[in-house]
């Protein structure tokens, strides 16, 4: 309607359409019916190629989509999306921009992940997904604790790229399945190992279904009776539990573990953060060694290893949400310095076992100005039946320290 001098609409109708593939026979009824009575479909240039012929058709770049719909006078506009509208899709971010200029309708479509599992034949209702297209993550979490990960790829996160993740990390073997050009005249679909598929190139619009038959239990607490331990130092179970809890996770962190020793603290890592990355440093080579066999015997596919002294083994990494420092060789003033410069908010849980090094952290943490310092001390006694008795063996006392935002 144009009232004094500019168009006002009223009963305005968006409506964000899922295309499944974004092949015109992809598209449900609905979808199809929605853009015959739409005034305007707006669409980006891959998916209004199989719309050839209807003049309402609009083509702009994502970026352009709600922008073009505001400055519409049509009260119907239809904007067509890739995929599902509630499977990792553009559609939020639309309606949130467009719910306050009238009323907006989203319409399903296909999943990328129902087409694969259809054209491969298995079921999906067991299979665990997240996005990498143009997002940061990690598929060595998923991978390590599912048997079954379904994953969008894309952008420095593509296909062949994730294959060669998986290599490098040992999971070459695992079997996996990527669908590309999913519905289209070229759709490709191929099965093979992680280290098969690392060798074929791949477009961006390609999706994986990944397969571990052997996938940790990230539900479980890493006990010391799990780790190899050899001659290398190791924080005890008691121990272990309380500072990891002390340093609040989230499932998509990325944590460094110095001087990981026989990385039992990063397997207990690991497996809470089981969409992120844990980074064990460790000077020793035999340490390293050690940590690599922990690793593959618990599943801890995430905990990646990196041979070297703090601070100077942390350059190239990316940046930590937490840190666990066991062992610092001397250095525990500089690397909390660097750790907290390159993240204001990280959280920090120091282990000492001497006066010294108690002293130690605490000015450290002091000068640097870490907020919520907190020191406990724990003393644990452990039982172990031995004939009638159950005599008790205490273990050496430890101080947990830790700071950061909360």
């Amino acid at each position: 309607m144009y009232i004094e001098g500019k168009w006002i609409m009223v009963n305005r109708l968006f409506m964000i359409i899922g295309t499944g593939s974004g092949q015109r026979e992809d598209f449900t009824r609905e979808a199809r019916d929605a853009i015959a009575r739409a005034g305007l479909v707006l669409s980006t240039e891959r998916l209004s190629t199989n719309l050839a012929g209807a003049a309402k058709v609009r083509t702009c770049p994502f970026g352009k989509l709600a922008e073009n719909a505001l400055s519409s006078h049509a009260a119907r506009i239809a904007i067509l999306v890739s995929g599902d509208t509630g499977f990792f899709s553009a559609a939020k971010s639309l309606r949130q921009k467009l719910t306050e200029h009238g009323e907006v309708q989203t319409i399903c479509g296909l999943t990328s992940m129902q087409l694969l599992c259809a054209k491969l034949g298995t079921p999906f209702d067991d299979v665990v997904w997240l996005s990498l297209h143009g997002r940061k993550g990690s598929l060595l979490g998923a991978v390590s604790y599912n048997r079954r990960v379904f994953a969008l790829t894309g952008g420095e996160q593509n296909a062949q790229q994730l294959c060669r993740t998986l290599v490098e990390a040992g999971l070459g073997h695992l079997r996996v399945s990527r669908g590309e050009n999913l519905g289209a005249s070229n759709e490709q679909i191929l099965t093979g190992t992680a280290a098969e598929l690392a060798e074929k190139p791949c477009g961006d619009l390609a999706v994986l279904l990944v397969e571990n038959e052997q996938p940790g239990e990230c539900c479980l607490p890493v006990r010391d009776s799990d780790m190899e331990r050899g001659s290398v130092p190791m924080t005890k179970q008691e121990a272990r539990w309380a500072a990891v809890n002390l340093l609040d996770l989230r499932a998509s962190d990325i944590v460094y573990d110095i001087g990981a020793g026989t990385g039992s603290v990063s397997m207990e890592m690991a497996r809470r953060v089981q969409r992120g990355l844990v980074y064990a440093i460790e000077r020793s080579i035999d340490g390293i060694a050690l940590i690599d066999r922990n690793r593959r015997a618990l599943g801890c596919w995430n905990v990646l290893l990196v041979e070297g002294d703090a601070p100077g083994a942390m350059q190239g990494l990316p940046v930590p949400d937490a840190a666990f420092i066991g062992g610092s060789g001397g250095t525990l003033h500089e690397t909390l310095a660097i750790l907290k410069e390159r993240n204001p908010k990280i959280r920090i849980v120091i282990t000492a076992v001497s006066l010294e090094t108690l002293g130690d952290a605490q000015q450290a943490l002091s000068d640097l100005a870490f907020e919520n310092i907190t020191i406990s001390q724990l003393s644990a006694v452990r039982g172990h039946k031995a004939d009638s008795n159950t005599p008790l063996h205490a273990n050496n006392p430890i101080f947990l320290l830790s700071g950061g935002v909360r």
